[in-house]
């Protein structure tokens, strides 16, 4: 059976991993935070795991930053949140929990603070809880602080979501992280509503957090209803006078198989960003592999106008390890790239203008078994994923998923990057989709460019293998 556990993104060794938080810059390094339960592939009371890196690309991990306290209002949980810098100290802002999930469960905001060189050591503010739900309005949760300082004062964003008005984010003011004022619903699912009235918006709003740019800020939210996740949105618009001035929603992804972006900003309407990409098998199968989870590779987003565009981090190039020589080898539908074989790659496609519809297999056995395949349409600006054949193994999530791309046209370059059981095509540098898939044959390595001939005469082909984003000696 091939490996799943991808060796070039961002997860614990073992154990389940969901929401990366608090990307921080401290000391010469970036830390990445991450909600963690070691003890298997399943979710359950999660702890901060802990990434650091000194150039974004190669990582170590840490030991466990925050864990339950079972006396505390975090007994249930540490959630998500952010870390902020004030002072000679790093503070982390996160959501304590105690009780059992659904109606009556507590959920606040918290502190801990910490100033070693490393951010290994964390203790836990006196005032917990810093910020509670309020008392006149019933709530499906309060959850996933997000805090930025900005005019003299501290801001948190938190997620939450109500059966009158759906999705919502409410907006607090502080000067010292500790007393919080509450300035009620910044927006919510009902204002979204009116803004685009065929666009679903959820009844919860999870991991809120604002890219502020020089006219325009993007609001970035990640859809919820009572049982399940979907997917990322970023709504256009303003942030002032303590509500959102929707202008304009996308989603930030366009496959099924990422949600809760978190942003270290990096300027002007630009900011680094990770997420979760969950798995696509059942919980039994995961729960069996004692894993579950991976962080998306690190991207840039960046307002330009009305729009946020989604391109991998330039530094990935880092990664690539060896260079593949591409062999055309033509085959009825097209041609097999010859010597590009592997389940961890990266490719890099450039469409000539003879090429209208053109689909890359990867991941793909030689009698077709089984394959994933890419599809772009770069005259209609669309971009699809097949996944309906991409394992044999019965427990594995198939599907056709992708839709258009907003981007201008026609397209031009698509990048994928292979990671075992995680896909992540770029188009363009505009626009992401991502999804997990799980072949079961060994020899699923193949990749092949399938179109029209003109179509696959008008493709050039790039390819690398990646190397490991672990340190040496460290384990996969």
């Amino acid at each position: 059976m091939p490996e799943h556990r991808p060796i070039a993104h961002l997860r614990p060794h073992e154990g389940w991993t969901n929401d990366p938080t608090g990307p921080v810059r401290w000391q010469g390094r970036v830390h990445l935070f991450h909600q963690h339960n070691p003890a298997g592939g399943f979710w359950h009371a999660p702890q901060w795991g802990h990434l650091v890196t000194e150039d974004l690309v190669h990582w170590q991990r840490r030991p466990t930053a925050l864990a339950p306290d079972p006396d505390g209002v975090d007994a249930d949980g540490c959630f998500s949140g952010c870390v902020v810098v004030d002072g000679d100290e790093a503070v982390m802002v996160y959501t304590g929990v105690r009780g059992a999930s659904g109606p009556g469960q507590q959920q606040a905001t918290c502190l801990a603070r910490s100033g070693d060189a490393w951010l290994d050591d964390w203790v836990r503010d006196p005032a917990n809880p810093v910020t509670t739900a309020p008392a006149d309005r019933v709530l499906r949760g309060f959850r996933d602080p997000y805090v930025w300082r900005e005019g003299g004062a501290w801001w948190q964003l938190i997620g939450a979501g109500s059966e009158d008005v759906g999705g919502t984010v409410l907006l607090f003011r502080s000067h010292d992280l500790v007393t919080w004022e509450p300035l009620g619903p910044a927006l919510t699912s009902a204002q979204l509503r009116e803004l685009s009235p065929d666009t679903w918006t959820g009844d919860m709003w999870e991991c809120p957090v604002v890219l502020r740019g020089a006219d325009t800020d993007a609001l970035v939210l990640s859809l919820h209803d009572e049982t399940t996740i979907h997917y990322p949105v970023a709504v256009l618009g303003r942030l002032e006078d303590g509500r959102f001035r929707a202008r304009a929603i996308q989603r930030l992804d366009l496959g099924p198989d990422l949600y809760a972006p978190c942003l270290l900003p990096d300027g002007d309407g630009r900011a680094i960003s990770w997420a979760w990409s969950p798995e696509a098998r059942t919980p039994d199968r995961q729960r069996a592999e004692g894993w579950a989870g991976v962080l998306s590779a690190p991207r840039v987003l960046e307002i330009v106008e009305d729009r946020v565009r989604v391109a991998p981090l330039p530094a990935l190039a880092g990664l690539r390890d060896r260079h593949l020589d591409v062999e055309v080898v033509p085959t009825p539908d097209g041609w097999l790239a010859g010597g590009v074989v592997g389940d961890v790659l990266d490719l890099e496609l450039a469409l000539g203008a003879a090429c209208d519809t053109v689909a890359l297999r990867v991941r793909r056995s030689p009698g077709l078994e089984e394959v994933t395949i890419i599809t772009v349409d770069r005259e209609a600006g669309q971009v699809w994923l097949d996944r309906d054949r991409a394992s044999l193994d019965p427990t594995a999530t198939g599907g056709h998923l992708g839709g258009d791309t907003g981007v201008a046209l026609p397209v031009r370059r698509v990048r994928v990057l292979l990671d075992r059981s995680l896909v992540e095509v770029f188009v363009d540098d505009e626009v992401a989709l991502t999804a997990r898939i799980y072949p079961a044959r060994d020899d699923s390595t193949g990749v092949e460019v399938v179109g029209s001939p003109a179509a696959v005469a008008d493709v050039r082909l790039r390819a690398w293998t990646l190397g490991s984003i672990w340190g040496e000696g460290a384990e996969d």
